[in-house]
């Protein structure tokens, strides 16, 4: 909890403590912050290799002829 006191009538030991504390709840903040913005971890290449390709085995592929000139 961030105390209401004047700094100046706190001890060294009081105002470490509450710039610890405000500093500790910054990178906590920071960290949940980060946590929810990760992405799900990539597929292995087991799982990719399992599920297979998306195409049907029956599709042919083609390439167009370019135009001359």
């Amino acid at each position: 909890m961030i105390s209401t006191r004047n700094p100046e009538s706190m001890t060294v030991d009081e105002r470490r403590q509450e710039v610890a504390s405000i500093l500790a709840r910054g990178l906590l903040r920071c960290l949940r912050a980060a946590k929810s913005t990760e992405s799900p971890p990539p597929e292995t290449s087991s799982e990719v290799c399992r599920k297979g390709l998306d195409v049907p085995p029956e599709t042919r592929l083609s390439v167009a002829q370019r135009p001359a000139g």
